[in-house]
């Protein structure tokens, strides 16, 4: 016996509504704390930097780094060259990528 699936007219609005309560109320909150806590401490500034929000229907999950223009989550997430002011040179030293952002996001989540 062969079944027949309708779909009606404004099925997606309940979608996104449920995935945009899921994003807001439980995996944006999971993955920003994760991000907290596998963030480096030397201040606390990038840690307190970490927000969630949604854009577009789109999950944000992002850090600065601090207040006043000071965005360097990035570097530190990713790594660098040393920039020395003095010389207006970058050296040949490596700072080590220290991810917080990517292990929080991929962490595997839900009951299984």
């Amino acid at each position: 016996m062969a079944g027949r699936v309708e779909i009606s007219d404004g099925w997606e609005a309940p979608i996104q509504a449920g995935m945009a309560k899921l994003f807001e109320e439980k995996l944006g909150p999971d993955i920003a704390e994760d991000a907290r806590r596998y963030a480096p401490e030397r201040t606390g500034a990038l840690r307190d930097s970490i927000e969630h929000h949604l854009e577009d229907g789109k999950l944000i999950v992002s850090a600065t780094g601090g207040d006043g223009g000071r965005d360097y989550a990035a570097y530190v997430e990713l790594g660098h060259r040393v920039f020395h002011p003095s010389t207006g040179q970058t050296g040949p030293e490596v700072v080590e990528p220290e991810p917080f952002l990517r292990p929080a996001l991929y962490k595997e989540r839900g009951d299984r």
